[in-house]
């Protein structure tokens, strides 16, 4: 029963790679008609003119380096100290990373921000696909890294970043460990614990039957289920076996195989580990703690986070106040230890004997603030009012508002990292993972995805209650309010008197009136409908999964491809002229013009391009991967 309790949701490592590592979509990706003077529900206004200049207009890139919370990073999985500095694997960015302890100056070691592959080179030239654990050789002159899309064990010299391959044969391989002579690895998705040896590469199972269940005994007559982090103390090594929610011990000398922590004991989703010798330090990922289980009497205790609910956030505090988003990797280094707070895309000190947390390097994905000083965590769309940008703040179940004069970024609505489906004003609302939002210039309203519902904003009181659909319910049925039932709605638009919806696991687009919340089925036969937006006559619907662009008339509900070539499509804009539209799978925002179909590229390079709304002069878009809001002029 608890073994059978797996990583799931943003508390799992493994499933927060799996979504990074996706193009486009997520959680539902769209973009609302642009705000301008409406007549007859037709949008009048000045036809972008746009020289193409891109800009972050708010937040940082995922895999900036600088000080302090300058530096940004995007999930980073592992890190290592060899006492005066720490090396980070950033996962989601396939860079390995350096911290000064001292300073906070966050540089980069080896690989190329976003850029995957499995050359061998230094530095820059090198490149890693999602890098997991890291190892530091007992001379600290070599790093070892899990590099775990790839499969391999890849080395890197520290002191000129020079990275080769070590060893190959590996099945998604996460937590690793130098002992002396041989690395130890734990093969996640082979169920098993592998032995290199450094000098010749050799690889050998020394642990584990490749079978994924629970068993104590000697060498492959023990089972683990998905082990993630691996530590040593030159005697045993201890495994966070993150689908048996156990921590293991295993004899180095003999690879008896023993267990030390289970479900029981209050572990739900192990991932990092580390240890002084008498003490095991544990990120439960699942539950947003830091454990401390003492080897010799096997006490199990929690040294930092809310023990109780498990409740994620950022804050810096002692203790049970102190909150952690989806902790991963965990290291040592004198009385502190060090996590790669994943979910945050931070870097966290822990004063071991007290408790106290602090942040390290990299900002809170969440964290309010100015143009880039503020945080935003996988936004997967954005709406304007022609004064502000609300952004719908994917993963941190927020709403967020951008002034665009001053580029201050707040929380309009919601709680960070609390997702839930509770109507109220301002912080007392929740939201489940939000995917799209569009507004009429008084409210905003917002499709719900994680909760099937549609939510509408009061902008002047934050005020949320819910439109249509109920909370925890799937389904396509027609109706009133809570009566109406949605599956994953993604897009969302309104012509300031009805509501337009793409339901995207229905594929179906729905039409909800704003005066009384009743729900209609406009048109059907969609292949992955996303971001959706009007003209005022006609809905342009971005169909990512036939590569297409979809047209629905408003009167009759027929629907014609219009416009294909493109690469999964999710968000999508325009001014009244043309179309604007989130590439995503091109990495790209393409233009379509209205009155003759003809398709053009108005800017590449993007991480994961979502949403997008224009004023009439500029052109915005949330970049999910980057965790920006980016200017196109």
């Amino acid at each position: 029963m608890g073994r059978q309790r797996c990583v799931n949701g943003v508390a799992g490592v493994f499933i927060l790679l799996a979504l990074a590592a996706c193009g486009g979509g997520g959680g539902g990706s769209s973009a609302a008609a642009p705000v301008g003077t409406k007549m007859g529900g037709a949008i009048q206004g000045n036809t972008l003119s746009l020289t193409n200049s891109v800009t972050v207009f708010a937040g940082s890139s995922a895999s900036a380096d600088g000080t302090g919370a300058a530096a940004r990073f995007s999930s980073p999985g592992d890190l290592v100290s060899d006492g005066i500095s720490l090396f980070v694997s950033d996962t989601d960015n396939s860079t390995i990373r350096k911290i000064d302890i001292v300073t906070g100056v966050t540089s980069t070691l080896a690989g190329s921000a976003g850029v995957t592959g499995a050359s061998d080179g230094t530095g820059a030239d090198a490149r890693f696909n999602f890098p997991a654990g890291i190892a530091l050789s007992s001379d600290k002159a070599t790093l070892y890294v899990s590099d775990s899309g790839n499969n391999t064990i890849r080395r890197i010299a520290v002191s000129s970043g020079a990275v080769t391959t070590l060893a190959a044969g590996f099945n998604s391989p996460t937590g690793i460990v130098c002992d002396g002579a041989d690395l130890y690895v734990a093969d996640s998705f082979n169920h098993s614990i592998r032995k290199v040896v450094i000098a010749t590469g050799a690889v050998s199972t020394f642990a584990g039957s490749g079978v994924q269940a629970f068993a104590d005994g000697t060498g492959a007559e023990a089972m683990f289920n998905t082990p993630y982090g691996i530590a040593t103390d030159g005697v045993n090594l201890y495994v966070t076996d993150n689908g048996n929610s156990a921590v293991r011990r295993i004899l180095i000398a003999t690879g008896l195989v023993s267990t030390l922590a289970e479900p029981v004991a209050g572990l739900a989703s192990p991932t990092g580990i580390a240890t002084d010798g008498t003490s095991l330090f544990v990120a439960d990922a699942f539950d947003n703690v830091v454990r401390k289980i003492v080897i010799a009497s096997q006490a199990l205790s929690t040294l930092a986070g809310d023990a109780v609910n498990g409740a994620p956030g950022s804050t810096d505090a002692t203790g049970g106040a102190a909150r952690f988003s989806a902790p991963g990797g965990i290291t040592r280094a004198g009385g502190n230890l060090y996590l790669a707070d994943s979910g945050n895309g931070t870097i966290r000190q822990i004063v071991a004997a007290s408790g106290v947390v602090a942040t390290l390097a990299g900002t809170p994905a969440s964290a309010n603030g100015i143009g880039p000083a503020a945080g935003f965590k996988s936004p997967y769309d954005l709406t304007t009012d022609g004064q502000n940008i609300y952004v719908a703040d994917t993963g941190s179940s927020t709403i967020r508002k951008i002034v665009i004069a001053t580029g201050v970024v707040s929380t309009l609505a919601g709680s960070a990292d609390l997702p839930g489906a509770e109507d109220g004003t301002g912080s007392a609302a929740r939201f489940n993972a939000p995917g799209s939002i569009t507004t009429d210039g008084t409210y905003l309203f917002v499709a719900d995805t994680g909760n099937n519902t549609v939510r509408q904003l009061n902008i002047a009181t934050g005020a949320v209650s819910t439109l249509a659909g109920t909370a925890g319910v799937a389904g396509a049925a027609d109706g009133s309010g809570a009566a109406a039932s949605f599956n994953s709605p993604g897009g969302i638009t309104t012509d300031g008197t009805d509501i337009y919806l793409s339901d995207t696991g229905n594929k179906l687009i729905r039409k909800i009136s704003i005066a009384d919340g009743s729900v209609s089925t406009l048109a059907s036969g969609l292949s992955l409908p996303y971001g959706i937006t009007t003209d005022g006559t006609t809905l342009f619907v971005a169909d990512a999964g036939s590569s297409s662009v979809v047209k629905v008339s408003i009167a009759s509900g027929a629907l014609s491809t219009w416009v294909s070539g493109l690469d999964f499509p999710t968000g999508i804009t325009t001014d009244g002229k043309t179309l604007f539209v989130a590439d995503s799978g091109a990495n790209s925002v393409k233009s379509i013009v209205i009155a003759t179909g003809v398709l053009g590229t108005v800017s590449s390079n993007f991480g994961n391009p979502s949403g997008l709304t224009t004023d009439g002069t500029t052109l915005y878009l949330a970049d999910a991967l980057a965790n920006t809001v980016v200017s196109i002029r």
